[in-house]
């Protein structure tokens, strides 16, 4: 039977036996699977810490929309169709975790996603969307380089992006970029689909997957020229004989956008702010991976080592010129090229630039990449076939060095990456160590930003520690320092660092920052000993707790805040959690101001309080308005909040309701 001619694109002469193909999808599957295993084997990465400035975003918008039920973002600086699809998987994860206790309602939860995020769940299951579209991405890519030349040109371009370090890194965000570039592939195979047949159908597929994609990311619309291109390449010398279904494909590609960012429409006002500021940010700014409009040099520098490597680089532009040199499928490589180059000048012209804005780049080059593998496969076999058999071992050490020359360097990048995420996080490792080695209550100044939460964060920050004498630290109550690379800029400890606090306990970082992720840190003791608190109480006990002295602020007015630290050397376990009260009194012995908490606000109850410790809490107290100047007195004890009964307290051996720990003076 003799095979359809089509315009454009021919189909690949001599179609797979039921067999093959049966055989050429068990491999699809399973470099989709493994793809799938290895994006979300370390998907977790750094959580709870967030490092990517994008990924808090669509969280926030998510929670918000939840908490209020308005399916309005109320933000457009990106397109919402990556929200959407976050909103149904996150909709779906927080009603399970409703169901199972494990989460509270969202108004009532104290809910933070930048830097260190309280829900880090939210943002696993944010990732595994991205770890599932960039699965379809591969099997999209076997499906469309397959198309065009062949299997074994599909397996290559699936394996390479499978492989492929850049794409793999950006699969595990919660972040739109590998969404827009799967809608370009798919955008770039109806392209193809409708320069071969020019149906109806390739046109509606081609236009609505174009919108979609300018759904995902901005940028991405310029998918739309694909559509273009591939009509006029199906109907030559004619493109007003099939303006209609240009005109069908362009509402259709209207559709498409509307459908994933609705409130185009109707928050006409807000979308249009968010679009004009994304487009001041990028052209009027200078951040990102590097600056400068028309910066030849630093897209050639990326594409060459980091989004593809000089091999696949050059096996693109070897697939590319292929494409272009072959009548037949000239059209595939001048619809490439309709969306590349204008994509490329797009971001050029532009002052800022983000690397991750060429993921649909790399994507679509995995096809001209297969395409060259298999051409060269080819060119092997029509040689070996018109030779002797003797040959044939020889060609199939061809295929091997081929696959290994094309597949080892993004396998060894991926692997590479695999293995610094597996070794960690020195945030969690450092974290780990706090726990296993810190006693309850020990106060620690780090170089690090505090955790949020409802109680008080397990450090307080001070950058750059060597600001201050190792006895500062002390006086203020604090037991252990932890240094941040992030606060002395290089990856060695500097001497200023040895010279306030010795050697380090612990440290946490390999030897080069590559090893693993986070800031190189290096923990401290300052020492901390009771007869450090600048304030000495003589035999001040409240239970089992010695009162060693106090740290006091020097308040100056009325409605300000009273600095108080307090200091517990514990000498006998406390077997309830009690409040710490702190009342200000007058000379007439009248409370003019108190204060009722547990310790570090819950955090560290008195249960939990170690004997031979020294724990060292936050007392703050507001002073309310219109206090008169005067001389005034702390007193200081704890009481069972459930009974309001007072452990029993003594001064000097005498007991007594509160220990009067100092005196401050009002102006």
């Amino acid at each position: 039977m003799q095979q359809k001619r089509t315009r454009g694109i021919p189909a690949v002469r001599g179609a797979a036996s039921a067999g093959q193909r049966h055989w050429e999808w068990l491999a699809v599957a399973a470099i989709t699977l493994a793809a799938f295993a290895i994006r979300a084997w370390t998907v977790r990465l750094s959580l709870p810490f967030v490092d990517h400035p994008d990924e808090p975003n669509p969280i926030d918008y998510v929670v918000q929309m939840l908490r209020s039920g308005d399916p309005n973002p109320h933000a457009f600086q990106k397109p919402s169709l990556y929200v959407y699809l976050l909103l149904t998987t996150l909709t779906a994860h927080y009603r399970l975790g409703l169901a199972s206790g494990r989460y509270g309602a969202l108004g009532q939860m104290i809910v933070t996603t930048h830097q260190y995020t309280t829900i880090p769940e939210f943002f696993f299951w944010g990732r595994m969307l991205t770890v599932t579209l960039a699965a379809l991405t591969i099997v999209a890519a076997f499906r469309v380089a397959r198309r065009l030349a062949g299997p074994l040109a599909g397996l290559l371009a699936a394996l390479f992006l499978a492989l492929s370090p850049f794409h793999m890194r950006h699969s595990q965000y919660v972040t739109t970029d590998v969404a827009s570039a799967w809608l370009v592939l798919l955008a770039f195979g109806a392209a193809l689909a409708l320069a071969r047949h020019g149906r109806w159908r390739d046109y509606l597929a081609a236009g609505a997957f174009a919108g979609l994609a300018a759904s995902a990311k901005y940028n991405a619309g310029v998918a739309a020229l694909m559509v273009v291109a591939a009509h006029m390449l199906a109907a030559p010398g004619r493109p007003l004989a099939r303006s209609p279904r240009l005109l069908a494909a362009g509402l259709a590609a209207l559709l498409g956008f509307v459908a994933g960012t609705p409130y185009a429409l109707l928050s006409w006002g807000e979308f249009r702010s968010g679009l004009l500021g994304q487009v001041q940010d990028y052209a009027e700014t200078a951040h990102g991976d590097f600056v400068g409009a028309w910066n030849l040099a630093g897209y050639g520098d990326f594409f060459w080592n980091e989004g593809l490597g000089w091999v696949a680089c050059i096996a693109g532009l070897a697939g590319l010129a292929l494409l272009l040199a072959d009548r037949r499928r000239r059209a595939a490589g001048l619809i490439w090229l309709s969306f590349v180059l204008p994509y490329l000048l797009l971001h050029l012209a532009q002052t800022s630039h983000f690397t991750r804005n060429m993921l649909p780049v790399v994507v679509l080059s995995a096809l001209p990449l297969g395409m060259a593998g298999a051409a060269l496969y080819a060119q092997a076999q029509a040689f070996v076939q018109r030779g002797k058999r003797a040959w044939r071992p020889a060609l199939y050490l061809f295929a091997v060095a081929l696959g290994v020359l094309l597949l080892l360097p993004p396998a060894l990048g991926t692997w590479a990456y695999s293995a610094r995420l597996q070794r960690g996080d020195t945030r969690l490792q450092a974290l780990a160590w706090v726990e296993a080695n810190v006693p309850p209550g020990a106060r620690i100044a780090a170089e690090l930003r505090p955790l949020p939460g409802p109680s008080e964060s397990r450090w307080a920050e001070e950058a750059p520690l060597t600001r201050h004498e190792l006895a500062w630290y002390r006086q203020q109550g604090y037991a252990f320092l932890i240094a941040s690379s992030e606060a002395w800029r290089q990856w060695s400890i500097p001497p200023a660092y040895v010279n306030l606090a010795g050697r380090p306990l612990a440290e946490f970082g390999g030897a080069t920052p590559r090893d693993m992720l986070g800031p190189r840190l290096a923990i401290y003791a300052t020492g901390l000993a009771a007869r450090d608190a600048p304030a000495q109480l003589d035999r001040a006990y409240v239970g089992g707790a010695h009162l060693a002295g106090i740290a006091l602020g020097r308040p100056d007015r009325a409605a300000g805040w009273l600095g108080l630290r307090t200091f517990w050397s514990v000498e006998q376990p406390l077997e309830h959690d009690f409040f710490i009260f702190v009342h200000l009194v007058d000379a007439a012995g009248t409370t003019v101001a108190q204060r009722d908490a547990p310790p570090w606000q819950g955090r560290f109850p008195t249960s939990s309080w170690r004997p031979g410790t020294l724990v060292v809490d936050i007392n703050d107290l507001p002073l309310p308005a219109g206090l008169p100047a005067g001389t005034y007195t702390i007193m200081l004890g704890m009481f069972d909040p459930a009974g309001a009964i007072h452990l029993p307290t003594s001064l000097a051996g005498q007991p007594t309701d509160a220990i009067p720990a100092g005196q401050v003076t009002i102006e």
